[in-house]
């Protein structure tokens, strides 16, 4: 320990003030002391606006910083694998969709999506410009049509008189199935076929009917109304945790590689400059009240949180070191040096 400089006045004095200022953060008066404390700053901040104490413009470098900084680091990857591991042991009991999801909610998700079914058709089509996906859809509605004819055949052929009739017509719709199919492909090609990507937007557009129907948004809430009570079935019916560790790993490195992006960083930019444009010119608290943070919930949680981490440096010794060595250099300036004489 560094020997001290200060008079054996100015040493007495330390030593009153650093022993003062832990009975204060630690003593019994302590719950007092947050709550007025608190409530000069609410007054303060009921004074000063967002605006005086920071600007946008010095904001912005932090959280690009931030962007650029935390999510490669070591804690990040740490807390992504954690996350994996709490994800897939889920919350410890059984739970329903109709537990965290409401119907109401889910009837505006719905209608808001059936409300844009124009623009979910500019991108499915946009999806018919790839020639390899277009040819798998291709080939998997023909597989669809084919195995649909089949099961009509089935069970027609049960019915004295009708089998002979859906076996032929069966027969010619899969010839012509198949003569399209093989006349694409020997045309274009398997990976280029205008064919396929003709086939895709039919897709398309029957999908987009489908939505379209008065009855789709009513189906959708069917479905809901049949599960959402039963219970969700545990991650390890479907997956293993390795499996979502590895998910885990592959969404944060995604996450890694995007956000030092500039397009990110300047989304960053944006919602900077949105909330000051929004929160900028309003007293601080304005912000509290629009969260619906009151003072006693304010102080609810200081008083919850605060002592419990000062009792720990406190017993560590580390609070009286701190106030000590933030003191300290105060006793020894030459102002306190000409008061002591």
């Amino acid at each position: 320990m560094t020997k001290s400089t200060l008079s054996p006045v100015a040493e007495q004095l330390l030593d009153a003030q650093v022993a003062w200022l832990v009975e204060q953060l630690t003593g019994p008066a302590l719950a007092d002391q947050i709550a007025a404390d608190l409530d000069e700053l609410l007054s303060a901040g009921s004074r000063l606006t967002l605006g005086d104490l920071v600007s946008a413009e010095a904001i912005k470098p932090i959280a690009r910083s931030l962007f650029t900084v935390v999510p490669p680091s070591a804690g990040a990857a740490a807390v992504a694998e954690m996350a994996a591991g709490v994800v897939y042991a889920g919350p410890g009991h059984p739970f329903a969709v109709s537990d965290v999801l409401d119907k109401e909610n889910l009837e505006r998700l719905i209608d808001f999506g059936l409300e844009r079914r124009a623009m979910l058709g500019e991108a499915l089509d946009e999806l018919a410009n790839s020639p390899l996906l277009a040819a798998m859809i291709s080939r998997g509605v023909s597989r669809v049509i084919t195995d649909a004819l089949a099961a009509n055949k089935a069970v027609a052929e049960k019915i004295p008189g009708v089998g002979s009739l859906v076996s032929f017509g069966s027969k010619t719709a899969g010839k012509a199935v198949g003569a399209a199919a093989g006349a694409a492909e020997g045309f274009m090609g398997d990976a280029a076929s205008k064919g396929a990507a003709f086939a895709m937007r039919r897709v398309n557009k029957i999908v987009l009917d489908a939505l379209g129907d008065p009855n789709a948004r009513e189906a959708a809430l069917e479905v809901f109304d049949m599960y959402a009570h039963q219970s969700i079935p545990t991650p390890e019916n479907f997956i293993s945790e390795h499996e979502v560790r590895e998910l885990a790993a592959i969404l944060h490195d995604i996450i890694v590689a995007g956000s030092p992006t500039e397009p990110v960083l300047a989304l960053v930019d944006a919602l900077v400059d949105g909330f000051f444009a929004v929160y900028g010119a309003h007293p601080v608290t304005v912000l509290l009240d629009e969260l619906d943070l009151s003072r006693d919930t304010v102080l609810a949680y200081a008083a919850g949180v605060v002592p419990q981490i000062l009792s720990g440096a406190h017993e560590s010794g580390e609070l009286e070191r701190l106030a000590r060595v933030r003191l300290a250099p105060f006793f020894s300036t030459p102002a306190v040096a000409e008061i002591l004489g």
